[in-house]
């Protein structure tokens, strides 16, 4: 063999052992990623976060562990009797800049892993607990949910019967049964997926809450009170049934109607019939109360028209004179048609 031919040999000898590093450090590299991104615990989270923001509620509640089992909620201490309600695809936030924040091994063997993201573009951040369920070929480790990456809120309407969140309005009578009939404010626990962040209220004719934000996070309970507040509207169907009443009571012509805020006693004797107008009416302005709406002592003004005779001179003259009074209302109630029921307090 000539020096030629054996330095050829030598070269592609040397080339040919490049190329195979090359193709195992490639090969190397890419289980790695593999790895990472499928067969590691934050790639078994971020995969979960992912499908969520595809808002495929079937396929995240398919993952292991994910799936709301009573053993489930109750390994993570949250309560069993719990409405799925709002595990629905259309109620799921845009999540998007989903990252992984921290991969953390425990002494348990778990993983602990946080997550953020951006729900409806508000920044969340979320902790899962992941645990080893198995491998593939023994090499590639498979996880599970060591506890459920679900939240339960314990949501409470003060002063309605309802929430609204996205488009659905929900009733928490329909998950919660057992609350009085007459109860003023009502409530329910339900599952939520987490991470997101989502944005309970209430609109109704005679009723507007402000937005109630929830914050969901994984194996937890979050609490929420969606606090309904009178409307316009419904201040002023209050006040045009009070005026009612109040012009009801001015056609009665004593001096002291009966049921009535306002009257009056005069010591001198009376000629003919008293008549009453109303001057002013009380402002209503509604609070709630343990058990409905109220209205604390508001000021009105009925004027009185008789004619007395003195008893000491025997002289008739014409009285006139504004008389204030206070009014206040113990109990204002929405019917169910949307009617109102109003007790006035004496």
């Amino acid at each position: 063999m000539t020096g030629d031919e054996s330095g050829h040999r030598t070269r592609a000898l040397i080339l040919w052992s490049g190329i195979g590093l090359l193709l195992v450090l490639a090969l190397l590299a890419a289980f790695a990623a593999v790895q990472r991104t499928y067969y590691s615990a934050s790639g078994f989270v971020t995969g979960y976060v992912q499908t969520l923001a595809a808002h495929d509620v079937a396929s995240a509640l398919a993952m292991p562990g994910a799936a709301p089992t009573s053993a489930a909620l109750k390994h993570a201490g949250l309560p069993t009797d719990v409405s799925h309600e709002l595990l629905r695809a259309d109620l799921l936030p845009r999540i998007s800049d989903i990252a992984v924040v921290s991969d953390r091994a425990l002494p348990s063997g778990e993983h602990s892993v946080t997550m953020r993201a951006k729900s409806d573009g508000h920044a969340v951040t979320a902790t899962f607990t992941v645990e080893q369920s198995g491998s593939v070929l023994g090499v590639l480790p498979l996880w599970r949910f060591a506890t459920t990456p679900l939240t339960v809120a314990h949501v409470t309407v003060a002063h309605a019967q309802d929430f609204t969140i996205a488009s659905h309005t929900v009733s928490p009578r329909a998950s919660a049964p057992d609350q009085p009939a007459t109860a003023f404010s009502v409530a329910a626990d339900y599952l939520m997926f987490a991470p997101g962040r989502y944005e309970l209220g209430h609109t109704s004719k005679y009723l507007d809450a402000a937005p109630a934000a929830v914050l969901a996070k994984p194996a937890s309970t979050v609490e929420t009170t969606v606090d309904a507040q009178p409307t316009a509207a419904f201040t002023a169907a209050v006040q045009k049934q009070l005026n009612a009443f109040l012009d009801q009571c001015a056609t009665q012509q004593v001096l002291q109607p009966a049921g009535c805020p306002f009257g009056v006693e005069i010591d001198d004797r009376v000629q003919g019939l008293p008549t009453w107008t109303m001057a002013t009416y009380p402002a209503v302005h509604l609070t709630a109360g343990q058990t409905a709406w109220t209205m604390d002592q508001a000021v009105g003004v009925a004027h009185l028209s008789v004619t007395v005779q003195s008893l000491f001179d025997g002289t008739v003259s014409q009285r006139e004179s504004d008389e204030r009074f206070a009014v206040s209302l113990t109990s204002v109630v929405i019917r169910a048609d949307g009617s109102l029921d109003i007790v006035v307090g004496q």
